[in-house]
């Protein structure tokens, strides 16, 4: 058996996705891969006339059949200072269980990197299905998700709602203007961030007849937007899952918050007075929210919000230099870092880090390192979701001494803890 990795074309792409989700347990229609094409892909379905640069398949050369999938969209991440760099959002990956443990997985995943560095991104992240997978080729965890969920009997606020907040219910056409305007303010200003496109919008809040109009199981979309003044300052939107159409004492169901983003105190505590204020529901779940949400110190009773925390964000150095001098530091400091291991010899070395908390000079040296650890450990404690300290006490940073690891620290540390919620 031999595999060529090819891209993906016009030609080929249903039987891709079809291999894509194979992998996850299921068989998409030809009207959901175009959708996907048209609007997560940002390709003309129609005018489409040329293999895509960010796509790739795994074939068989014997049987010529898609046997592994992967690809890297693009993304710009919000970086500790407010910069961002250029991400390979790695996604799509799988192989069929005929072909399992071939090399195929490997394959596809130095193929993507490769191409990643190519075009002179910076890092590249993903989510992880199965979290063991990844750390093999470099992938530290940047970022943590909690998945919450709460009684309707427990939600009650310590303070009341501010007044200076107008919150309006829309359709989704009104939505999907005022929205991605909200998310962009604010994922410029949040560490681990990420942008979106407006495909990726329409992709995401898609509705057909089914769901839309379901009248059990999981109901359309609601949208709520928030105002200060005329200027919008955040949304939540949202759907019921009920057992019946119509929720009564009796069937109460579960309110299930897709999103919530504010930019300022002031609307988020109105749209959490707003979810919290609606009736005939059970129960709220909240999907990857942010480990340092202000949300547990609003409730009268936090202790009744349950937690779920794994892992979010899993982020790949691709180009360390780049990487290293893109951020701000709080710090004034130098020290010098070993990185080593996980099958990325092309970045393994010493780089002498020399900052003034704003400027940044970062170069690859000969001199002795004061620190040593894995490409995977610099990912981690890069955007600040763990610290050097930590890393050092789990044994995964060598040090020459102490004052070397409380130098790191210092460098590293952030004002504002990372979170992504943009899932691919």
């Amino acid at each position: 058996m031999s595999i060529k990795i090819t891209p993906v074309s016009k030609a080929n792409i249903f039987e891709w996705r079809k291999s894509v989700r194979t992998v996850f347990g299921d068989i998409p229609n030809d009207e959901v891969v175009i959708r996907m094409v048209n609007e997560r892909f940002m390709i003309d379905f129609d005018n489409w006339n040329k293999p895509s640069d960010r796509l790739l398949a795994a074939i068989d050369t014997e049987t010529n059949q898609i046997v592994g999938t992967g690809g890297a969209d693009k993304y710009s991440i919000t970086v500790p200072g407010g910069s961002t760099l250029n991400m390979a959002g790695i996604a799509y990956m799988g192989t069929l269980p005929t072909h399992k443990r071939k090399g195929v997985f490997t394959s596809m995943m130095n193929k993507l990197h490769s191409q990643a560095k190519d075009r002179g991104d910076s890092v590249a992240g993903l989510w992880a299905s199965q979290s063991l997978l990844y750390s093999r080729f470099g992938y530290g965890l940047a970022t943590i998700r909690e998945d919450w969920q709460i009684n309707t009997n427990h939600t009650k606020l310590s303070t009341p709602k501010n007044d200076s907040v107008r919150l309006k219910l829309v359709d989704k056409k009104t939505a999907l203007k005022e929205i991605p305007k909200v998310y962009d303010t604010y994922r410029k200003c949040q560490n681990g961030a990420t942008d979106r496109t407006q495909g990726y919008w329409n992709y995401l809040l898609y509705e057909d007849d089914n769901s839309k109009y379901n009248k059990s199981g999981d109901s359309g979309f609601f949208f709520v937007i928030a105002y200060k003044g005329n200027n919008p300052s955040g949304y939540a939107f949202y759907n019921f899952n009920k057992e019946s159409g119509v929720a009564h004492e009796d069937d109460k169901g579960s309110l299930m918050v897709q999103e919530i983003i504010s930019i300022d105190n002031d609307t988020n505590n109105a749209l959490w007075h707003y979810v919290f204020g609606v009736e005939l529901i059970e129960d709220i779940t909240f999907n990857r929210r942010a480990p340092n949400d202000p949300l547990y110190l609003m409730l009268e009773n936090p202790r009744k919000l349950k937690r779920d925390t794994i892992d979010g964000l899993w982020v790949r150095i691709i180009d360390p230099i780049s990487m290293l001098e893109g951020r701000s530091y709080n710090h004034k400091g130098k020290i010098t870092i070993n990185l080593s291991g996980q099958n990325q010899k092309d970045i393994e070395g010493n780089y002498l880090i020399d900052t003034d908390g704003t400027n940044t000079e970062v170069k690859k040296v000969t001199n002795k390192a004061d620190i040593y650890m894995r490409p995977s450990d610099l990912s981690s404690i890069y955007f600040g979701g763990f610290s050097p300290g930590e890393h050092f006490q789990a044994g995964n940073i060598h040090i020459k001494d102490y004052s070397a690891l409380k130098e790191l620290t210092k460098i590293f540390n952030v004002d504002q803890k990372p979170w992504c919620n943009t899932d691919f």
